[in-house]
């Protein structure tokens, strides 16, 4: 049995830890999972830290295994559409930086998520949407173009978009992205399509990635057969 004064170190240990744990706490923003589009098995997930006025952001990135394998700071101080970002990967002790607006009107990464909803209504009109942008480790922008999806696969509450070359011969060549966002809150819903994250080995990942906001129940297994999230938003 412990005595008294041993108990009462505990207890005056904890309350002097209590403060530094609460503060070192952290919950994300947003909680991206990763399936293997083929397997529909886990293979990273990515948690979106940002600062009270969205103006920076940390993304982490973890491994099935919960190892943080990459990591990107996003700064959009600057511009909404053009962030200064720099991405670490400490598997392949890479770093990559892009200074905020290289070039007038060029959308970079993450940028495209606020470039969307700039341009909601044109969408959500069907009218396409051209635009260049600049994917993290490639030395020149691609000129992309972006349309919205009407299908019955496409939800009735979802705004369904397809990214791909603005050219009949590499769009032949390049599977577009699928994206899905909610239409109440313009909130990315779902990725198909490359990953900006590389496999173990550096290889191409194909992937589809659920998103979750604030307090919604994170998702605990892959893709059901129909290859569709087996939760509601």
């Amino acid at each position: 049995m412990p005595t008294l004064s041993r108990l009462a170190t505990t207890v005056v240990a904890l309350l002097t830890l209590a403060p530094a744990l609460a503060q070192d706490y952290r919950a994300p923003l947003v909680v991206g999972t990763a399936y293997d589009s083929n397997s529909g098995s886990l293979l990273y997930t990515e948690r979106h830290f940002c600062s009270d006025d969205k103006t920076s952001c940390n993304i982490e990135y973890s491994d099935a295994l919960g190892t943080v394998i990459a990591e990107k700071k996003l700064d959009y101080s600057l511009s909404l559409i053009s962030p200064a970002l720099t991405m670490l990967d400490y598997r392949q002790d890479l770093e990559i930086n892009v200074l905020a607006g290289a070039s007038e009107g060029m959308v970079v990464d993450a940028g495209f998520d606020n470039y969307v909803r700039s341009k909601w209504d044109e969408l959500l009109s069907g009218r396409d949407v051209d635009f260049s942008f600049l994917v993290v480790g490639l030395d020149k922008p691609l000129n992309m173009r972006a349309r919205r999806e009407i299908s019955e696969s496409c939800g009735a509450e979802e705004v369904c978009l397809s990214i791909g070359m603005n050219s009949w011969l590499l769009g032949m060549l390049v599977d577009p992205i699928e994206l899905s966002y909610s239409q109440d809150s313009q909130q990315l819903l779902r990725f198909s399509g490359v990953s900006n994250i590389k496999g173990a080995a550096g290889e191409t990942l194909s992937v589809d990635i659920l998103y979750q906001y604030g307090n919604e129940t994170l998702l605990v297994g892959p893709l059901d057969g129909a290859g569709t999230a087996p939760f509601n938003f």
